[in-house]
């Protein structure tokens, strides 16, 4: 048997065995370890608006008590309460019998005195007047034309017409009767938009800025279940009320389809009025369950989460300044500086996620697993100081 006989199946041996030994050895795969899960809450801040309510009474956008300029007789009388009418629609009107032949009288006489003039100016131009006779007929024609002017305008003065489109709210005469000049016919309202009266106490108004009357301001009334109505801010009176020391603010909304809202109601006005912090009153910015807030020899902490990828969280810590645990929960301020937040300059602000379970079991820096569903601090919305006037 020759030498090589005896090593190659000696090699091939060795090569099948390391084949197999290589086979046999399973891949090592890298596992990331598993991330502990978190409780959050989602953070919104506090409204610490002013809840004010205020009886408030209707009235029509425009109003006006129509009346004859001139006295008569009244014949014709052609409306009634509650009738729709459009600027320019006759309301009443006068027997004009005698201001026609006011107007024809005036007429011959400014008709005479232009043909006096139209010969005045002819005469005068070849010196058979003198120029003083040409300015006594031309007085005179003057004067009548403004008499025809007079005598055209009360013949007009005896149609009463609507000043602008709206209801006949109230008849204050009835027909045939002897209208004196400047007695109220009829009363008009314009119903196309409504205003609402309030009338503010000194108390409250003294605390009111030139803005305020533009926040959030609705009205509801007792009939209309259900339903809060937008307002828009109109006008408001700088003087108070001789006898109630109120100032009068006005509010107006447009008119309801399907629903008769007439001067003389009542309603209620809403407004949110937001308050004012000064040194001596200092509003919490949020409400947050107590066990959530931590304290170690650096202060009082809160564990906020914030998304370092899909799925991953990091945990930052973020010093607070605390108050009172009230109903709602621990008050948590942040309108100070950032020297009395311990030096950090990004204390906690709307839209965190804050760390409610677990927080022995985290520390600052660390990877959590995290969504960004979390529950809502709802408790941080409740309306304060409610008045009702």
């Amino acid at each position: 048997m020759s030498f090589n006989n005896v090593i190659k199946p000696l090699v091939i041996a060795i090569l099948a065995m390391t084949f197999l030994n290589a086979c046999d050895k399973t891949p090592q795969v890298e596992t990331e370890p598993e991330l502990r899960p978190v409780r959050t809450i989602l953070l919104k801040a506090v409204d610490v608006s002013q809840a004010l309510e205020f009886t408030a009474v209707v009235d029509a956008l425009n109003r006006a008590d129509l009346a004859f300029k001139i006295s008569g007789n009244l014949t014709h009388f052609l409306v009634k309460q509650g009738d729709k009418v459009n600027k320019g629609d006759v309301i009443a009107k006068l027997d004009d019998t005698d201001l026609k032949i006011y107007v024809a009288e005036a007429q011959a006489h400014f008709d005479t005195a232009m043909a006096d003039l139209t010969r005045a100016q002819s005469l005068v131009k070849t010196n058979y007047i003198s120029a003083s006779e040409f300015d006594q007929i031309r007085t005179k024609a003057q004067s009548a034309k403004a008499q025809l002017a007079s005598a055209n305008n009360n013949l007009d003065y005896s149609t009463l017409r609507a000043s602008f489109d709206g209801v006949i709210a109230k008849v204050y005469s009835k027909n045939y009767q002897e209208i004196n000049a400047k007695e109220p016919i009829v009363r008009l309202h314009d119903l196309s938009e409504i205003q609402l009266i309030v009338n503010i106490p000194e108390s409250i108004m003294i605390h009111l800025k030139k803005n305020a009357a533009q926040g959030v301001v609705s009205a509801t009334f007792n009939s209309i279940e259900d339903h809060n109505f937008p307002l828009q801010f109109s006008e408001v009176a700088t003087l108070a009320d001789e006898h109630s020391k109120t100032y009068e603010v006005i509010f107006t909304m447009k008119a309801l389809d399907g629903y008769a809202i007439l001067p003389g109601m009542t309603a209620l006005v809403h407004a949110q009025v937001a308050r004012e912090q000064s040194e001596n009153q200092v509003y919490p910015s949020f409400y947050l369950p107590s066990h959530t807030v931590l304290k170690d020899s650096l202060g009082n902490y809160v564990y906020v989460v914030k998304e370092h990828k899909t799925g991953v969280g990091k945990i930052f810590r973020k010093p607070v300044v605390i108050g009172n645990i009230t109903a709602q929960g621990i008050e948590v301020f942040t309108s100070f500086t950032s020297e009395e937040l311990s030096g950090s300059s990004a204390g906690l602000q709307s839209g965190d996620h804050v760390i409610t379970a677990g927080m022995s079991k985290v520390s600052a820096g660390s990877l959590v697993k995290f969504t960004q569903s979390s529950e809502l601090a709802t408790i941080s919305t409740k309306k304060n100081n409610r008045d009702i006037l």
